[in-house]
């Protein structure tokens, strides 16, 4: 199905209504609303942003409209749910792959880190592409925005837990955060002709470690 291109100028984000109109607790409940976004994450994923609505989604969790709009108050709200779980798997995914990754052979830990990052990100390749190239507000929902900080705290930890000390430590694990992320991004999204994935992902490890060797 063919994608609508990337909207480059958003609304003012005044007219996108995020906040869900009520967030269940009863079971019966809880299941509907996740049938709904993960219906939704499939829809936006397939339709991209544009093509999205909250038609398509109501039909694909198999509920009926009034039902998705007990929850919601139209599709931005559903997007932003979809991007807080996002964020939330990949982030769990990282936790979980902590003490693994360190324990593996000091020369190893960066370059496997990078790949464990990259093979995460890959598997939420279309919802990745469709939040970076079509959602014209990503980087204003308050759960992206939180990205920074939650990453710098798992980047604090392992290099507590690795032993490892840098000069100017926040300073340099955000720059250090920002290259590996936004490197990783890029290959997710459009990977270049001119290398494979694993060559720049070699040569990204590379400038990581050294970074880190010299302090």
């Amino acid at each position: 199905m063919p994608r609508t291109p990337a909207r480059r100028a958003p609304k003012r984000l005044q007219t996108y209504e995020f906040e869900l109109k009520k967030r269940p607790t009863q079971a019966r409940a809880l299941a509907t609303f996740d049938a709904i976004m993960t219906a939704g994450a499939r829809v936006l994923a397939a339709r991209g942003y544009a093509g999205m609505t909250t038609n398509h989604v109501a039909e694909a969790a198999g509920v009926g409209i009034a039902s998705l709009y007990e929850y919601v108050p139209g599709k931005d709200a559903i997007v932003a749910e979809i991007a807080a779980r996002m964020i939330d798997r990949v982030v769990r995914s990282l936790e979980a792959s902590i003490v693994e990754i360190l324990a593996m052979p000091p020369d190893r830990i960066v370059a496997a880190w990078i790949e464990r990052i990259y093979a995460t990100l890959v598997r939420e390749r279309a919802l990745v592409t469709a939040f970076v190239e079509e959602v014209p507000y990503t980087r204003h929902l308050p759960m992206v925005r939180a990205i920074s900080p939650r990453l710098l705290e798992l980047s604090r930890g392992m290099q507590s837990m690795a032993g490892v000390r840098l000069a100017n430590e926040t300073a340099s694990l955000l720059l250090m955060i920002n290259l590996v992320t936004s490197t990783i991004l890029q290959l997710v999204v459009d990977p270049p002709s001119v290398v494979t994935p694993d060559e720049l992902l070699a040569a990204l490890a590379s400038r990581v470690s050294a970074w880190i060797a010299t302090g």
